[in-house]
Order: structure tokens, then C-alpha cells, then sequence
């Protein structure tokens, strides 16, 4: 009887003895050396600009350039044309209004005293004391009498600084408003004053 060959065998060494030489050549290469981690040297640092701290600044804006002007051509007038309401005097003649006769009994009840600045107190429409002894009204505002009493006339003033009773021994009429007080003839201790036209008249009292 033949005897078995042995070559498969031997094959099959051969093959199995490659393979762990391969292997064992693929786990003695050396491995490639690993890259090196960079260190602060290789590194570029930016310098840190820290701001100073500095006290605030006001805001200033800044200057526009002034406009153009010209004086050339024709100018505007600035002067405001009245109205001719105003500039024009009116055609219709003015109601004229009859002058108060002076009451039989003139009983003076209530005056303002105003010494120091009597003219506001006049024209507010009050009968007005000033000058220690006047008393004053418009001619318009209801006192047109207050010139005009009749001489021997008794006038009351029932309250205030000139209460008493006084009559009436003349008149005097100056051509002016304002201005300083005139001389009144007969030293009167109470006066009664109101326009006359342009001009001031005067009723002169003495107390009685």
C-alpha cells in the first residue's frame, strides 16, 4: 500500500511561516514619531493696550459755517403799515355826552387813599385822596361834577381821613393835565378835582 504524500503539508507550513513573518515584520516597524506640541515660545502675543482712565469731555459740537448773505437788490421795509383803522381818523362825529350836575346834597361815602401813587387809583375808576386835601376823578368815569359845585354848596365826606363838612367858596381852572399842583387861592381844606376838555378844574371847600 502506497504511503500518503507529505507535500500539502509542507505547503501549508510554508504558507503559515510567511503570514507570522509578515506579521511580526509589520509590528516591528517603528511607528512615525509624533508631532511636537507647541510651546508659549511659539506662540505670537499682541500687546494689551489698557486705556488710562481720563475724566469725560463735555461735548462740543462743532461750528457750522454761517449762510451767505447779500446786500445786493431791493430791501424789504420792516416798518409794520398800520391799519387804516388806526392810521385814519374817523368821519363820524362822537356821541356827546351831557355833563352830571352836581347833586343837591353831595354826600362823599367812600374814596381811596393813594398818597404815594395816586394816578393808578384814578384811573382804575375809584375816587382818589392824595396831596392831604384832593380828591380826584375822571370826567369820564362818572366825576364831571367834581368841578363844578356850586359856590355855597355843602359837601359831606362821611369817612376817612377827610370826613367832615366843608362848602364850596370858589373854583380855579388851570390849562393843562398833569404837572405839578397849582396854588389854590383861599388855603381850601378840601379840593375836588376832575378834567375840564384839555385842561383840570378845581372846586375849592372850606371845612365848616
Amino acid at each position: 500500500m502506497p504511503r500518503p504524500s507529505r507535500l500539502p503539508v509542507r505547503v501549508g507550513v510554508v504558507v503559515a511561516s510567511a503570514i507570522t513573518i509578515t506579521a511580526l515584520a509589520t509590528t516591528l516597524t517603528p511607528a512615525p514619531p509624533a508631532p511636537e506640541r507647541p510651546t508659549l515660545d511659539d506662540v505670537v502675543t499682541a500687546p494689551v493696550v489698557t486705556p488710562s482712565p481720563a475724566s469725560p469731555q463735555p461735548y462740543r459740537p462743532e461750528p457750522r459755517p454761517a449762510p451767505h448773505t447779500t446786500r445786493e437788490g431791493e430791501r424789504e421795509t420792516l416798518t409794520p403799515k398800520p391799519p387804516p383803522s388806526i392810521a385814519r381818523p374817523s368821519t363820524t362825529p362822537t356821541r356827546k355826552h351831557p355833563i352830571a350836575v352836581p347833586p343837591a346834597d353831595v354826600r362823599i361815602s367812600f374814596y381811596r387813599v393813594c398818597e404815594a401813587h395816586p394816578q393808578p387809583c384814578i384811573d382804575a375808576g375809584s375816587l382818589t385822596m392824595y396831596a392831604g386835601r384832593i380828591l380826584a376823578g375822571h370826567n369820564y368815569q362818572g366825576y364831571q361834577w367834581l368841578s363844578r359845585v356850586p359856590v355855597g354848596r355843602t359837601v359831606r365826606v362821611i369817612s376817612g381821613p377827610l370826613a367832615g363838612t366843608y362848602r364850596v367858596y370858589g373854583h380855579l381852572t388851570i390849562n393843562r393835565q398833569g404837572g405839578s399842583i397849582p396854588a389854590f387861592p383861599g388855603s381850601p381844606a378840601l379840593v375836588l378835582q376832575t378834567c375840564e376838555g384839555s385842561g383840570t378844574g378845581f372846586s375849592l371847600l372850606r371845612r365848616v
